[in-house]
């Protein structure tokens, strides 16, 4: 094809595309994809006029029904034009409806989002499965996956009854957004049961056992409390004919009478923890239930040390130590948790608490195992803990081959980010424009992992060619004879040594463009550089 013949195209391209930018400032989105054309223009434009909020409310009918009734976001800006906030003509994938999440304030829509409801993403409430509007739900599927409307304020909407339906009041009569488990609103003072002394430190799961709809649920109503047995075996087996109320109160069971045992005659007196246990826990009846040092009885001879009456939780992991592992040396009577043991006690130990690693909650690095077939949590290792211990190797054997030191080759216990690293000991040193680029760009995901090594390094491994190939020898384009890593231009191309028309006389002078034009190669626009005519016809044809 001649130069003319190909100019002559290339002019007709171009006034086409201008004529249908005229007609329409760009392509409909995909959800307005059917509107595509002239002949629908006048279902949103009215002719002479701007946009009106009338036109997208014909169709969006669930937004006007809000609107009317006061209901939803879209009641809070119902001055504000549809187009404010939705672009069109912007291309099929450019998505008319958007907003910044993180800083949306839920509360406009009338359910505010706190505590647990917070930290959650839109998409988790926001399903087709969850939609109970009935106008919503006859949307078409398509639409139904990108509403955000439809959705009711109550708990059931996203949460399973797990009382089964034994209360008829709202579930936030009793619960909170802080925590399901722990129902903060709700006090037994209004229950026909009041909690009075040593039932008010009770757990509720002594009590409310899982028992309701055949074990589905734990059980609130229909208790049994008319007398102490409801609860409570008798321990004194039938010897007495009243009533337990008419010896024991509420308040304990130790207290008879308005008399109470004073453990502290004893050589063990009762404190912390062991103020609270009851008698028998200690003072067994019989030998079917002797306590765990193998006695019954009030005459206890074994309590000298913990472990006559507490198994080691340990697995002896701690024999080792000047006290044999002696619980007295971490724990006091107030309870196992938390341990009096300090962190300074810790820095004093093998694996000292540096950096980072002074914030890590003990149970991160101490979990649960096995030590000599016993479940228990590790607190002893026989050999020094190393960073793979702990963490997994996020790099996935990239740099097995190359760490003199471990992670510590690249890494410090202050932060994973504070590197030790320096791209310059590579075989890649990053100058020009690379220094400034972000890691990201050329690390990417692989495998699931980010590729830090076999990266390739020819310029056409991360930037594409775009000159459609005019300069490939055998398949592979070399960019450094005319570029270099301080910028893409200029160019350092010589005409006159690398191209077969040197730049001579009023050739020098020249812009590039007006010999070298943009023209389409494989498919793709560029700047046509080869083959280009070398004759004076090929640029001069009518002189």
């Amino acid at each position: 094809m001649s130069r003319i013949v190909r100019r002559s195209a290339a002019l007709f391209f171009v006034l086409s595309g201008y004529v249908t930018a005229q007609i329409s400032p760009g392509e409909l989105s995909n959800a307005h994809k059917n509107l595509e054309g002239i002949d629908n223009c006048t279902q949103c434009h009215t002719i002479g006029k701007a946009l009106s909020n009338e036109n997208c409310l014909t169709c969006h009918g669930e937004i006007r029904s809000r609107i009317d009734h006061k209901t939803g976001y879209h009641a809070t800006v119902a001055s504000k034009q549809c187009v404010e906030c939705h672009k069109e003509h912007h291309g099929r994938n450019f998505s008319i409806i958007h907003f910044d999440r993180s800083t949306f304030n839920h509360a406009q829509v009338g359910f505010t989002l706190d505590n647990k409801h917070a930290s959650l993403k839109c998409e988790e409430c926001h399903t087709s499965a969850k939609i109970v509007a009935k106008d919503i739900r006859a949307l078409s599927a398509e639409r139904k996956t990108t509403t955000m409307l439809g959705l009711s304020k109550q708990c059931s909407t996203c949460h399973t009854d797990e009382h089964k339906e034994q209360f008829t009041a709202s579930c936030d009569q009793c619960h909170g957004t802080k925590e399901w488990k722990h129902a903060a609103k709700f006090s037994h003072n209004k229950a026909r049961f009041q909690l009075i002394g040593a039932h008010a430190t009770v757990q509720c799961l002594q009590c409310h056992k899982k028992t309701w709809a055949d074990g589905a649920a734990i059980q609130f109503v229909n208790m049994e409390f008319g007398s102490c047995s409801s609860c409570h075996a008798d321990p004194h087996k039938r010897k007495f004919k009243q009533e337990c109320s008419q010896c024991h109160t509420p308040t304990t069971w130790q207290q008879i009478k308005g008399k109470q045992f004073d453990h502290a005659l004893t050589q063990f007196p009762l404190k912390g923890k062991h103020s609270a246990l009851k008698c028998e826990q200690c003072h067994a009846k019989n030998k079917k239930e002797k306590n765990i040092a193998g006695e019954i009885g009030f005459n206890i001879t074994q309590f000298k040390e913990c472990r006559n009456c507490h198994a080691d939780a340990h697995a002896k992991q701690f024999d080792h130590r000047a006290d044999k592992g002696g619980c007295e040396s971490c724990h006091t009577e107030n309870g196992f948790v938390p341990a009096a043991y300090s962190i300074a006690e810790h820095q004093r130990s093998r694996f000292a608490l540096k950096g980072a690693h002074g914030a890590v909650p003990c149970m991160k690095c101490h979990v649960d195992g096995k030590v000599k077939a016993k479940s228990t949590k590790i607190f002893h290792w026989s050999e020094m803990p190393t960073c793979t211990t702990c963490h997994a190797d996020i790099h996935k054997g990239q740099f097995a081959s190359r760490m003199t030191n471990g992670c510590e080759t690249c890494h410090n216990t202050s932060s994973w980010q504070e590197l030790l690293f320096s791209h310059e000991k590579t075989n890649f040193p990053l100058h020009g424009k690379h220094a400034v680029i972000q890691c990201s760009q050329c690390h990417k995901m692989n495998n699931g992992a980010v590729q830090y090594s076999g990266i390739k390094k020819e310029c056409n491994a991360c930037h594409a060619d775009q000159h459609a190939g005019q300069f490939a020898v055998k398949g592979i384009t070399v960019c450094e004879p005319c570029h270099s890593d301080k910028s893409w231009r200029p160019a350092q191309f010589d005409h006159n040594i690398r191209s077969r028309f040197a730049l001579t006389g009023k050739h020098a002078a020249v812009p590039c463009n007006q010999c070298h034009t943009q023209g389409v190669m494989k498919q793709q626009l560029t700047i046509i550089y080869k083959p280009l005519g070398t004759t004076c016809v090929d640029c001069h044809p009518t002189q």
